[in-house]
């Protein structure tokens, strides 16, 4: 009996990409060994193997979009000259026997159809996004009679919309671009690209058309609203690349869920300069006085924290077109990766003594500069802060992280020019960039939360409180 190689569970959004796979077919390995890397848009996970053996076969292409799922089958570990079994002979628990040695492929005439028909009894059966099931139970949609376009035939949200659509309005005249198979991402694509869905070859799982199907389409007919091209190297519009790269796994997914934000959210920016030097001289003190290694930034996150604490409204997620104010103040603290900018968060902020805020800052800065940060590492955020005076800047215009509805860029520190009984006198601070999603906040907003954070950085004498 072979053994399956599944998706464990990993806390990572409904769909990523297997950007790697560690071992080829036919390698031996050992229980424990990655054999894989799984990408999304919160982080990536190593796939190890569950058993010693040999890698008998992979069931999914390098560098292709799947739905993540929970014992979903990735590959399978046996012996040296075992057969490797058609999906459709793997079970929920393991590996079904079709044949007198268990191994054997499934049989045409149709009997693996049968079978799948057997399992959709019920919507709770068939195979759909998390998603999908929600906006199904919302829609009272049954599941069973939905025709999936996702990975593997999966049901996607989008699935169950044209659906439901359908339903109201009647079947429309011809193909359209969601009658077609294709993953998300193509559809995405195709859309942004205006290509006809029904006219690309799916080269993905059932025939789904992927988005690399979609850059392939453009490539040989030169349809779609940008050029496209396969060459690392060349020219257009007289001009010489010397270099052309493709985002990838969690480079390409925070790029599609900024660009999303700054389309579908009103973004207004305020600034303003905060005093900080009785904030230096707290820090000073804590560290020489009492042994307690904090930074400027803990200090920072401390009041950012206390300031959610008073004005929640900032302190919350836009879903569904609702403003959701949350209890729990988990503040991401941004960081500069090798793969991009990652979001890690800090859980109940203004709960946590200025020590352990620290501590917990650095444990997960530490972790994701190594590439050792977990998915749980990334969620629940409620508000996030940007250092990006570590570039030498003063201002960010910084895109909100969805669902959130604000972000706050913490520039360098710099002399400015300040009154004083009637004389003008340089002091240290920092220009702080507020950027508010202005379907629920205003500019009148944006102020108050300025005003209460400089009132909590320039008069820090409550941060002994929180030692």
């Amino acid at each position: 009996m072979v053994e399956v190689v599944r998706i464990p569970k990993l806390g990572l959004s409904d769909y990523g990409d297997l950007v790697s796979w560690e071992v080829d077919e036919g390698e031996h390995v050992s229980e424990g060994t990655v054999i894989a890397i799984l990408e999304s848009e919160k982080a990536s996970a190593e796939i190890e193997a569950p058993t010693d053996g040999v890698l008998l076969g992979q069931y999914v292409d390098e560098g292709t979009e799947i739905e993540i799922e929970v014992g979903k089958p990735l590959a399978v570990i046996g012996q040296e000259g075992e057969s490797v079994p058609p999906l459709s002979e793997i079970s929920e628990d393991g590996v079904e026997i079709s044949g007198d040695d268990g191994n054997a492929p499934a049989e045409a005439g149709g009997s693996s159809d049968e079978g799948a028909a057997q399992q959709k009894t019920d919507s709770t059966d068939v195979k759909a996004t998390p998603r999908a099931k929600r906006r199904a139970n919302e829609d009272d949609v049954d599941l069973t009679q939905v025709t999936g376009t996702g990975p593997e035939g999966a049901i996607t949200e989008s699935d169950v919309e044209s659906f439901a659509a359908e339903a109201e309005t009647g079947p429309s005249d011809g193909d359209s671009p969601t009658d077609v198979k294709a993953t998300p991402r193509a559809k995405r694509r195709a859309n942004e690209d205006d290509i006809d869905l029904a006219q690309v070859t799916g080269t993905g799982p059932q025939g789904a058309i992927t988005e690399s199907d979609i850059e392939s389409f453009v490539a040989e007919t030169g349809d779609g609203d940008e050029p496209a091209s396969t060459d690392t190297a060349g020219e257009t519009d007289g001009l010489t690349v010397t270099d052309s790269r493709a985002l990838t796994g969690v480079r390409r997914t925070i790029a599609e869920r900024l660009s999303e934000s700054a389309r579908t959210k009103p973004h207004v920016m305020g600034t303003r300069d905060i005093e900080i030097e009785r904030l230096e001289e707290v820090k000073d003190r804590l560290v020489d006085e009492r042994g307690l290694e904090v930074s400027l930034n803990d200090l920072i996150l401390h009041f950012v924290g206390r300031t959610l604490e008073d004005l929640p409204a900032f302190n919350a997620h836009f879903e569904d077109d609702a403003h959701r104010l949350i209890d729990e103040v988990n503040v991401g603290y941004a960081v500069n990766g090798d793969r991009g900018l990652i979001v890690p968060v800090i859980e109940d902020v203004p709960e946590r003594t200025l020590g352990d805020l620290a501590s917990r800052r650095r444990e997960l800065v530490d972790a994701v500069l190594a590439s050792e940060h977990t998915p749980s590492d990334l969620q629940g955020g409620t508000f996030t802060v940007t250092n990006v005076g570590v570039f030498d800047m003063d201002v960010s215009y910084s895109i909100i992280n969805p669902p959130q509805v604000a972000i706050l860029a913490i520039g360098r520190r710099k002399h400015v020019p300040v009154e004083r009984n009637g004389e003008t006198v340089f002091r240290r601070a920092i220009t702080f960039s507020l950027t508010i999603d202005h379907r629920v906040l205003d500019g009148a907003d944006s102020g108050a939360f300025l005003e209460r954070l400089a009132e909590y950085i320039e008069y820090p004498g409550r941060a002994f409180d929180a030692v």
